[in-house]
């Protein structure tokens, strides 16, 4: 099975492309990623779902056949929901102000946050959404240079005292929150899988 994944982010695509690589399911049921260099459009809106939905059918539209996109955002618990700024915007607000994103909370606010991914899986007849978060929080200020194009600099998972840019890539796999939702991909994948072979051998 050849799964199409959708970006022209350089980190996602080699994240996804380790990420399977490592994968016993993946190797085992011999899945193997296609990354589709694409700028896939993507709506203005604070419900990272919403964002997904269109931006998968968007890929489809484009590529016609089943695909993957993915978007996620750092959502800051200190703000109310469904905003949590800077949430689906990170990248934009992160181009634009860098670590100052760090300042947008006062001396007595929580710096608790949580790192979203959602990938979207159109194929054709309907959108399939599967979720990845980690619990972490806001550094003070930028540390780190792997993935310093994103937030990454800016943050802590729970139980580590690094960034995820301090980190890695390797480190930072075992709590990303894409390769969170990539799981639960191969997941569903395996188990419609076994569901098709069982139908097949009665």
């Amino acid at each position: 099975m050849k799964v199409y994944f959708l970006t022209i982010n350089a980190f996602k695509a080699l994240e996804a492309e380790a990420f399977f690589a490592r994968s016993e399911a993946a190797v085992q049921k011999g899945i193997q990623l296609h990354v589709v260099k694409h700028d896939v459009q993507e709506i203005l809106d604070s419900d990272l779902e919403r964002v997904v939905r269109a931006k998968a059918l968007t890929a489809y539209e484009h590529l016609r056949q089943p695909c993957v996109v993915e978007h996620g955002g750092l959502f800051f618990k200190s703000f109310p929901e469904p905003y949590r700024i800077p949430g689906t915007m990170g990248k934009v607000i992160w181009s634009a102000i860098g670590d100052r994103m760090c300042g947008l909370l006062r001396a007595n606010d929580s710096r608790a946050a949580i790192a979203r991914a959602i990938l979207g899986y159109c194929d054709g007849r309907r959108i399939h959404l599967f979720r990845g978060e980690t619990e972490g929080e806001v550094a003070e200020r930028a540390r780190g240079d792997y993935n310093n194009s994103n937030w990454d600099p800016i943050f802590v998972p729970q139980g580590s005292a690094e960034t995820y840019a301090e980190m890695g890539p390797v480190k930072k796999a075992t709590t990303s929150p894409s390769n969170r939702a990539w799981q639960q991909f191969l997941d569903r994948v395996a188990a419609t899988d076994a569901a098709a072979q069982a139908l097949s051998n009665r």
